[in-house]
């Protein structure tokens, strides 16, 4: 057999398989002659045909083992293969490019929200929510007892004082008045008659004393000239004597009698005026059956129905005044300090966030509850066109303190680092922390005392995830990228973007800036401007596009020409190149 060369032997094999036709091999010689094709990587092992009828179980066995062998050589090799830049983008294929936007990497800016801090006014305070009540609440009562006519005043309705809300009928008090004037009449009746008399009897007196006067005289001239001279017996003396003493015993009955009949007449004249008296009254009580309303305002509550008898004590009505109205709230005794009369408050009714109401505190409950240990805080405010209404909730703002230009910034931006507070700062396209001092608080916002200055860009949202000098990325609360975060003026110059006016075109583009001085507004002339032009990518690196500056005829003006070649909204930041000159600022263009 070493004789045999190969040549010899490939015409063997030719001739055999020339004899044995592909219809009778095994799956395995059925492959292209002299090759076994591996699916998995397409190597190709050159195999000798074999002649079905000499092919073992055996032989079999070991390519099915071989061919196992060598697929799983080429699944390993695949693991470990080097993958190109490009690996992954026929993933990509399809996408829009709002999707290939939302692909995350571990090298791209960290997305932040960010906010430009200015001085304003601090105020601390205290919030709460409260209730609204009328300025003044009555109840409306009847004086007297009767039945309810003439009653239509309703839930809703205005009335002013003094107007007839409704009218009582009570017989019983006008009987009362009638048999009142009678006794009136009666007693005055009395009175004349007395008078009557009394002037009869000052007559009769008058006679009575004429008489006892002369039978005076007379005992007294009879006495001296006849009694003496012998000329009247003694018992016509007596008799005359006699007859004198019972005219004065007689003066002195009738005046008596005068002194008693002015004593009735006096009593008369009481009676007249006491019967005056209950008649005014019980026409004082007779004019309650008349109702008024006691204040000008709105009735609230109707607590009776016509026709109902009433007695006093029983309410009818409640009225509320509400040109003014009171606020009150039940603050925490914690929460008291700084609150006082006068402290400024702001309120709102729940549900109508729009209608702003301010006043200062009038009122602060000397007691506290002792089941909630709260005092209740109370403002009145003036509630003009009645837009306000009793029973409404409102969100009291209790200020406790106040700075008119203080730097804050929302409660969400502060960090802890080293023990101390911190915020986090964008400068450029990075992030650095700032140690702050705090101060004042309101709930939502912290007055920072040192550390800031106006115009910084602090960072309010995504802090926790970055490190000293970390790419960000700015965006708003939709996650979308802010092309520019302010036009807020730098230094002694700003910059205004002249044209375009409305939105950009896709493709060439000339932008015209003007150069003005901060205060005067006016052109200015400087060296040159720095003008960058990119779409900020979400999650990645901006897209830049090339840019032209040239100086224009007008004085402070500057052309800039670019190419804007993907819709969207482009962000240009120009910023003036001159040493008397400082000044920069950011525009938007959209060309969607």
């Amino acid at each position: 057999m070493s004789g045999i060369t190969d040549e010899d032997k490939n015409s063997r094999i030719k001739a055999e398989n020339e004899q044995t036709p592909l219809s009778d091999l095994s799956p395995v010689e059925a492959e292209t002659p002299n090759q076994v094709s591996n699916h998995d990587n397409a190597t190709l092992i050159e195999i000798k045909p074999i002649k079905k009828s000499v092919l073992s179980v055996k032989t079999v066995i070991t390519l099915v083992v071989l061919a196992a062998l060598i697929g799983g050589i080429s699944i390993i090799t695949k693991q470990f293969k080097p993958s190109s830049s490009m690996a992954g983008m026929e993933d990509m294929k399809g996408m829009s490019m709002e999707d290939m936007m939302r692909v995350d990497g571990s090298s791209n800016p960290t997305p932040v929200k960010v906010e430009s801090i200015q001085p304003g006014l601090m105020e601390a305070s205290v919030r709460y929510t409260g209730t609204v009540r009328p300025y003044l609440e009555v109840t409306v009562y009847p004086r007297v007892g009767g039945q309810l006519t003439e009653y239509s005043a309703y839930p809703g309705s205005k009335v002013k004082a003094g107007q007839v809300l409704a009218r009582l009928t009570a017989t019983e008090l006008s009987n009362e008045v009638e048999e009142a004037t009678t006794e009136m009449e009666a007693a005055k009746a009395d009175e004349l008659a007395s008078r009557k008399e009394l002037d009869e009897q000052r007559q009769e007196i008058q006679r009575m004393a004429a008489e006892s006067t002369y039978l005076e005289t007379r005992v007294e001239r009879t006495e001296q000239v006849l009694l003496n001279s012998g000329a009247i017996a003694r018992n016509d003396f007596d008799r005359q004597k006699s007859e004198a003493t019972s005219a004065k015993a007689g003066l002195g009955a009738a005046q008596v009698k005068l002194e008693r009949m002015q004593a009735q007449i006096v009593k008369a004249q009481a009676q007249v005026a006491q019967a005056k008296v209950k008649i005014q009254r019980l026409k004082v009580i007779e004019s309650y059956k008349v109702i008024t309303s006691p204040i000008t305002g709105i009735v609230q509550e109707r607590m009776a129905d016509p026709g109902v008898v009433v007695q006093p004590g029983i309410g009818i009505l409640k009225i509320g005044e509400y040109s003014k109205v009171r606020l009150q709230a039940n603050v925490a005794q914690q929460n008291l300090t700084g609150v006082e009369i006068g402290s400024p408050i702001v309120a709102r009714v729940i549900g109508n966030s729009t209608k702003t109401i301010k006043g200062r505190v009038t009122s602060i409950f000397p007691k506290a509850g002792e089941d909630t240990r709260t005092v209740t805080v109370e403002a009145v405010v003036d509630n003009l066109g009645g837009q306000i209404l009793a029973g409404q909730a409102v969100e009291m703002q209790i200020i406790t303190a106040h700075k008119p230009n203080a730097l804050s910034v929302d409660q969400a931006a502060l960090t802890e680092s080293e023990g101390k507070q911190a915020v986090w700062v964008l400068a450029g396209k990075s992030a650095k922390r700032k140690f702050v001092t705090t101060g004042l608080t309101n709930g939502d916002r912290t007055e920072v005392t040192s550390g800031l200055q106006p115009g910084d860009l602090v960072i309010t949202s995504g802090q926790e995830r970055l490190i000293e000098n970390a790419s960000v990325a700015a965006v708003d609360d939709s996650g979308q990228p802010v092309a520019s975060l302010s036009n807020a003026v730098q230094g002694n110059t700003q910059i205004k973007l002249v044209s375009p006016q409305g939105k950009a075109v896709s493709g060439d583009n000339q932008l015209v800036l003007e150069v003005q001085d901060s205060k005067t507004k006016k052109p200015v002339q400087v060296e040159g401007l720095e003008v960058s032009v990119a779409m900020p990518m979400k999650n990645s690196s901006p897209m830049s596009t090339d840019v032209e500056v040239k100086p224009d005829t007008q004085s402070g003006r500057f052309k800039v020409n670019t190419y804007l070649g993907m819709s969207g909204k482009w962000e240009v930041t120009a910023k003036v190149k001159d040493k008397s000159r400082i000044g920069s600022s950011s525009f938007t263009l959209d060309n969607r």
